[in-house]
């Protein structure tokens, strides 16, 4: 059995925020893609955690034109096959390690978020820690598969490697006594099944934002509601067209902006 040892992976701990791609970048597929892995059951990638201190928690989002899409509107779910490198660098089932799809699923993701268990992936050779991804619509007459691979701001190894162009690709990890957190947002172009006025009728920019940020809604007046990630409201009420909120005060973090029941999500930072 090969296994490789990497003795420090050195990730600075930065508040964790979703990484907004408005079209998420190709990767090669590497050399250890094996088709027919299993689906993830319970939101937790097999085997699980086994070193609590490596334990990671990952939220993924899927965004078209910088906008958060509500999967739950999609003819079609959108499947994400993931596999990486367990703690010592070995990938399951090739060069003689075991046959048991370690780290290997297939996840399929819903509404506006999917959250996902799994452990801190090892240092594969000469390479920084990294999750391997083959994602696509599973169910449309027409699917788009995105091939990548998502890497980890601050990790060491970075500007050794090809990641180092890829910074859209970053994940930001925050990290506790519990292990590390961090967000992921899929940038795909429009997706086939979706009508597309539920894309079109209305933005939130700039995302991520700062001190303001722009709501542009589809009539003169539209109710609005804001909430944050733990689903608590921070504003409600009806605005005009085009209108400009000042949210320099409200915590940094991710927020979901509801009009008429057509949500996106939008970062501040």
């Amino acid at each position: 059995m090969k296994k490789w040892f990497f003795s420090i992976l050195m990730l600075s701990a930065l508040p964790a925020l979703a990484q907004v791609n408005c079209l998420t970048t190709t990767d090669q597929l590497g050399p250890y893609f094996i088709p027919n892995a299993p689906l993830v059951i319970n939101d937790t990638l097999a085997p699980g955690i086994q070193v609590s201190s490596r334990a990671l928690q990952l939220t993924f989002f899927v965004s078209n034109n910088c906008d958060t899409v509500d999967l739950d509107t999609l003819s079609t779910s959108y499947m994400v096959e993931l596999w990486h490198a367990n703690a010592t660098g070995a990938y399951s089932n090739v060069d003689g390690n075991p046959i048991d799809f370690s780290y290997r699923g297939k996840l399929e993701l819903t509404g506006l978020t999917t959250v996902l268990f799994t452990e801190l992936p090892g240092i594969y050779p000469y390479r920084p820690s990294h999750i391997h991804i083959k994602s696509y619509l599973t169910d449309s007459w027409f699917t788009d598969t995105l091939v990548t691979q998502l890497y980890f701001e601050g990790d060491s190894l970075i500007p050794f490697d090809v990641a180092s162009t890829f910074p859209e690709r970053w994940i930001r990890l925050d990290s506790s006594s519990s292990g590390y957190s961090g967000s992921f947002a899929f940038g795909i172009p429009m997706p086939i099944g979706v009508k597309e006025d539920l894309l079109s009728d209305w933005h939130v920019f700039p995302n991520p934002a700062a001190d303001r940020i722009n709501l542009r809604l589809p009539k003169l007046a539209s109710y609005v509601r804001i909430t944050d990630a733990f689903g608590r409201g921070v504003f409600v009420g009806e605005l005009n067209r085009e209108q400009e909120i000042d949210v320099s005060a409200w915590p940094r973090g991710t927020y979901i902006a509801d009009v008429d029941g057509i949500k996106r999500l939008f970062i501040l930072q």
